[in-house]
């Protein structure tokens, strides 16, 4: 009589069938046959299932993906297109063997995914509701390194699974059996020597590889392998960074609104990381500062060798105008949008510093806001949204132009302009 979870493996099974299996494909039915031929993918999928970690099969429809788990939503995503010809091709049902294993795992470890995350947003929810600067260089490398744990033992979780299978089947299997069972995966693993007579197959340095062909979880030196070889070789310090940086953005969307609530003139805290410190590369969401890439001040050493069109430079037109502006917002703020809100100011009509309101300069939700003396005067940008330092620089360059032509016009007008006439009411700018 079959146990509950073989019961609710089952009906599993028939739903995907039914969803999925034509007259002329079964994915179904191979995920089912793969399942019955590989125990210990069968064992995984039934402990997931008595926890209440795995609930339903879904399609990945994801270009060249072969499954994914999702801890949220308790189901197991297989790629169906891999799952067509599963019953005909070996080495396609060993990597979704290999693949299973893997995110089986997950299904397996779910509470400690929740756990992660959940602690994430603690950690960021502290520090988005304390003082600026909010820096969350530490939260992002505590979250990076559970990943790489939770990663890398999946990964040697679906390298055995297959390595099993492939004993199983050739109790005599070496490590050429295991390469050829699944080249796709295996060369990450295993460095292959073709030019010699007979070919040569050995396990990547810093890796052992055991007699079962199994790769042993306990030991130090093969977790720290698999981590470089999987886990950074594949990019994942930088996938998992970015998710986490999405869930501090939340944090500190939480955090602004309800400062905001409070305080409507509220200025946003500086948000900083390092990413230097974190090993990784690439381009932080607007209002981060990365830290390892200090910003160049106009009056630092070497600052004049700066484009003399460039504002930051002290020779610029506009330079204490830009100054004024850059010492009233947070680092988090990119100089091209400093630059950029200066040009939209002079274009509404606060052509110079003495018509801005140092107090109404502020950068909060999300955007960077600039207010006149004179009341009405007023702009908003998004700073993502602004255009490089350069092209701001020319469109500077040109208003400036335009703004001398003009004034040279207003000069041989001989009569004078009212004095008495009330401002103009200005929409803010959005961009």
């Amino acid at each position: 009589m079959p146990t509950p979870e073989e019961k609710k493996l089952d009906d599993m099974l028939k739903d995907f069938e039914a969803a999925h299996d034509t007259k002329t494909v079964h994915p179904g039915q191979n995920l089912r046959g793969l399942i019955d031929k590989t125990p210990e993918l069968k064992a995984d999928i039934l402990e997931s299932i008595k926890k209440g970690n795995l609930e339903k099969f879904e399609n990945l429809s994801y270009p060249g993906a072969v499954g994914t788990y999702d801890a949220e939503a308790k189901t197991l995503a297989v790629s169906v297109d891999q799952l067509k010809n599963a019953d005909k091709n070996v080495q396609s049902a060993n990597t979704l063997r290999f693949t299973l294993g893997h995110e089986l795992q997950h299904g397996v470890n779910r509470q400690d995914i929740l756990d992660q995350d959940a602690k994430l947003r603690k950690d960021a929810a502290a520090i988005a509701n304390g003082p600026s600067p909010h820096d969350y260089t530490s939260v992002l490398k505590d979250y990076d390194k559970k990943s790489r744990e939770l990663e890398t033992t999946a990964e040697i979780a679906g390298f055995n699974t297959l390595a099993e299978s492939v004993k199983r089947q050739n109790p005599k299997a070496t490590l050429k059996d295991l390469y050829d069972a699944s080249p796709t995966d295996m060369q990450m693993y295993i460095d292959a020597d073709l030019s010699k007579k007979p070919a040569t197959y050995t396990a990547k340095p810093g890796l052992t590889i055991g007699s079962d062909l199994k790769i042993d979880p306990a030991k130090k030196e093969n977790v720290e392998a698999v981590g470089k070889l999987f886990y950074d070789a594949n990019g994942y310090p930088t996938g998992e960074i970015s998710r986490a940086v999405g869930m501090v953005q939340d944090e500190e969307a939480k955090a602004q609104a309800a400062a905001l609530a409070k305080n409507p003139a509220a200025t946003a805290p500086e948000i900083r990381v390092d990413m230097k410190a974190l090993g990784i590369s690439g381009t932080l969401p607007p209002g981060f500062t990365d830290t390892s890439k200090p910003r160049l001040q106009p009056d630092a050493p070497g600052a004049q060798a700066q484009d003399a069109q460039d504002p930051r430079s002290q020779g610029h037109p506009d330079h204490n105008y830009y100054q004024m502006l850059r010492d009233k917002l947070p680092s988090s703020v990119p100089d091209n949008a400093v630059a950029h809100a200066m040009y939209l100011a002079k274009q509404d009509g606060m052509t110079e510093p003495s018509k801005v309101d140092p107090s109404h300069v502020s950068y909060s939700n999300g955007s960077v806001w600039v207010g006149g003396t004179t009341p009405g005067y007023r702009v908003e940008l998004n700073p993502a949204q602004s255009p490089p330092m350069a092209e701001v620089a020319g469109q500077l360059d040109t208003q400036r132009t335009q703004q001398q032509e003009q004034a040279r016009q207003e000069q041989t007008q001989t009569q004078a302009p009212q004095q008495n006439e009330p401002p103009r009411t200005h929409a803010p700018h959005s961009l």
